[in-house]
């Protein structure tokens, strides 16, 4: 059963993969919330919209994006099957769509990176088996694709790296 859940104004910390393989198919990041372990929703392939209260100071969902957006770096570091990344943000973080071996991610299937990220962390987009499109802005700055940044996504046949990448790391593919 899908299930839309209200985190209350009280937590302050969402720990890592606190709502791992959960039904979720809404959530919104409180005000309150000040700091996120890495990929809390990990394994949550009902999620459709994630949002942050206006006012936050520390995560915002810019552009109605479909993320989560560490204000401070502007690194997107939660997305879903429906994120939209905004050519505001200079990285994906950490695990920020990341599946699993054992059960399916997101089902994002393609996404585009905006010419303004410069990074994608490690494991990024891992184990998304049913991505089968990244598409690079023209002008690309990108620079490092991290460790593992596409590791096990069995639907990517083919990806154009931009001339910008100066490092690609281990088992990145």
């Amino acid at each position: 059963e899908l299930i839309n859940f209200e985190i209350p104004n009280s937590v302050a910390h969402i720990g890592e993969s606190a709502f791992c393989q959960c039904p979720l198919t809404n959530i919104e990041i409180p005000n309150s919330v000040t700091s996120m372990g890495i990929n809390p929703f990990e394994g949550c392939t009902s999620l459709e919209t994630i949002t942050v209260e206006d006012g936050n100071q520390y995560y915002d969902s810019r552009n109605d994006c479909n993320a989560i957006i560490e204000t401070a770096t502007n690194t997107l570091i939660t997305g879903c099957k429906n994120t939209i990344i905004p050519n505001t943000v200079t990285s994906i973080g950490s695990c920020s769509f990341m599946g699993s071996l054992y059960y399916d991610t997101n089902h994002l299937t393609s996404i585009e990176i905006p010419n303004s990220v410069t990074t994608i962390g490690e494991w990024a987009f891992g184990y998304c088996s049913v991505l089968s499109e990244v598409v690079f802005e023209e002008n690309s700055q990108l620079d490092t694709i991290g460790e593992y940044a596409f590791y096990r996504c069995e639907s990517l046949t083919g990806i154009d790296i931009p001339s910008s990448v100066v490092c690609i790391k281990k088992s990145a593919f």
